[in-house]
């Protein structure tokens, strides 16, 4: 795992999650805001870089996560922020910090794809994955535009998911078919960590209205989070209102870490 270190350390922490198959660079449209006021702390998981071991589990990527806070004294997270299966990593670690005494005081989570499926489904959205990243093997950015689950998760606006999908390009030849299992694990098994309902009223659940990770996931995640707070963007795709909306995008983060801020 890298640890990717954006901002002042001596500004409040916040720590960034990708989702799959994306390194850190993926979410770059806003740590480069977020580093103004902010330590920025945003690993690139392990399978996911050149050199590294696989992938490993959400615990485990988020024990890794955890260690490296705790190495550090690290006391208080302003905030976690996770995009796609960076939520579910983000949530566990939550879970894990504050069981080390660790304060959270915020989460933030876009695209949530929260949900246990069944094993035959596991291997359905595995096989779906494969031919995605060998059908962006090779390829470049534009030619992946092209590409059908692009389509469908951007609601058939693929240009809103280029920031993330070009640092894909890059570590697609270094994504092991082991990593690729995992990650899948990671997404479609997830065991909805429980928080205090003074932890749980501070986390922010972000889904695009369009996107399959809010029909999937969204009554299931309300259920286990009741106190949670939700925000719906009708007509948006899977991560796509960071790209077009990002200054409003930003504005929301700095509201929610720092209310009457001035972003």
């Amino acid at each position: 795992m890298i640890f990717n270190l954006f901002g002042n350390s001596n500004n409040p922490v916040v720590i960034m999650l990708a989702g799959s198959f994306c390194p850190a660079e993926s979410m770059e449209l806003v740590y480069k805001e977020l580093e103004k006021d902010y330590y920025v702390i945003a690993p690139t998981y392990n399978g996911c870089h050149e050199n590294s071991k696989d992938f490993t589990s959400r615990q485990g990527e988020a024990a890794e996560i955890c260690t490296y806070i705790k190495e550090r004294k690290i006391a208080t997270v302003k905030m976690i922020y996770g995009q796609s299966m960076g939520c579910e990593i983000g949530l566990e670690l939550a879970y894990q910090l504050i069981e080390n005494g660790i304060v959270v005081e915020n989460g933030f989570f876009d695209g949530a794809p929260c949900a246990s499926l069944p094993k035959p489904m596991r291997r359905v959205m595995l096989s779906v994955f494969r031919n995605c990243l060998n059908a962006f093997r090779g390829k470049t950015l534009d030619e992946t535009m092209n590409i059908r689950l692009v389509k469908i998760m951007s609601n058939k606006n693929p240009e809103a998911l280029k920031p993330m999908i070009e640092p894909i390009l890059i570590i697609a030849p270094y994504l092991t078919d082991k990593s690729v299992k995992n990650q899948v694990e990671c997404c479609y098994t997830f065991d909805f960590p429980q928080f205090a309902s003074s932890v749980e009223k501070n986390f922010h659940f972000f889904y695009g209205g369009s996107e399959k990770a809010y029909r999937l996931s969204y009554k299931g995640t309300r259920k286990s989070y009741p106190n949670a707070d939700y925000i719906i963007k009708k007509g948006y795709g899977h991560c796509t209102y960071m790209t077009k909306n990002t200054e409003d995008y930003i504005k929301l983060l700095y509201e929610i870490m720092m209310p009457c801020s001035k972003a």
